[in-house]
């Protein structure tokens, strides 16, 4: 998955926005990057779906590329979709009020890596993932797509029928809070027990609001660039476009951002009424995450 990132992600490339990792994050995790003293190590984990197992909903833990914690609620299941090239596990939800269905990297315990501004803790990270939805309704299943803390891949996730984050774990990343085909940007810390919204809506290429299309997959993203000027130090991401709202570097300071929390990559959905769900299958083509420590 992450083979051609010294060579093929140049600067003429930046603008494209094809099924696979976007120039304009993973550009930024070039082997150039990596001090020529070994101070720095590229770091990059990611998977494709392409061998999946364990699926039945009586296993805790599933198998691919990578080692997973899933959560699954009665009636929801893990499926490999046999029509998809490349590697698509699609999430598919019973039609039951507050049933969920979760996939995490790890064990529940261990991090992929963190936020800090902290100096010595300060390093550039890349995120992505390429999901998509067969169907949308407005008012009736809430989704994330990002970073979260490990071990919320559980009961509660989204903690009821309104969509609510659950109060007491960290998140950073793409929200959708019953409202069918908009895409949120949010995070959260334990401290401060509410997600803050970042940016409400989503934007394309053309600066216009982005709306998902149902079946449709879209890339969602960030960088977090201890370097960056202030008011830029996370970039968001909609299939390679940069959006136009920032998390800046008063933001992180504040009790509200999961500052040097662990996180690791987190999927899944809830449905919020009793019938057929916003979203019977929610499908992940790919994820990633990059850093430089």
């Amino acid at each position: 998955m992450f083979g051609f990132l010294p060579n093929n992600l140049f600067t003429g490339h930046r603008a494209a926005d094809t099924s696979g990792l976007s120039p304009r994050l993973w550009g930024r995790l070039t082997g150039s990057m990596m001090a020529s003293d070994g101070s720095k190590r590229l770091v990059l984990v990611g998977d494709d779906f392409l061998c999946m197992n364990h699926l039945a909903t009586t296993y805790a833990n599933i198998n691919s590329e990578q080692a997973y914690t899933a959560y699954i609620d009665s009636g929801s299941t893990f499926t490999v979709l046999a029509d998809e090239k490349g590697g698509v596990l699609a999430l598919t939800g019973d039609a039951t009020d507050n049933d969920e269905i979760w996939i995490e990297a790890g064990d529940g315990t261990g991090q992929l890596g963190q936020i800090s501004d902290t100096a010595a803790d300060a390093h550039l990270t890349v995120f992505e993932c390429r999901v998509k939805f067969d169907s949308l309704v407005d008012g009736v299943c809430s989704f994330f797509a990002g970073l979260a803390k490990p071990g919320t891949a559980a009961a509660e996730a989204l903690v009821d029928n309104t969509g609510a984050i659950k109060a007491t774990t960290q998140f950073l990343g793409f929200r959708n809070l019953l409202d069918g085909d908009n895409i949120q940007c949010i995070y959260q810390a334990v401290a401060d027990s509410a997600a803050v919204i970042n940016m409400a809506h989503v934007h394309d290429a053309a600066g216009d609001t982005y709306a998902l299309v149902a079946d449709t997959f879209v890339k969602l993203g960030f960088v977090y660039d201890p370097d960056a000027v202030a008011a830029k130090r996370i970039t968001w991401y909609v299939d390679n476009v940069e959006q136009s709202t920032y998390v800046t570097a008063t933001q992180i300071a504040t009790a509200t951002f999961p500052d040097a929390e662990a996180l690791t990559f987190l999927f899944g959905y809830k449905n919020t009424v009793g019938t057929t769900p916003a979203s019977t299958e929610g499908a992940i083509d790919w994820w990633g995450f990059g850093s430089l420590i």
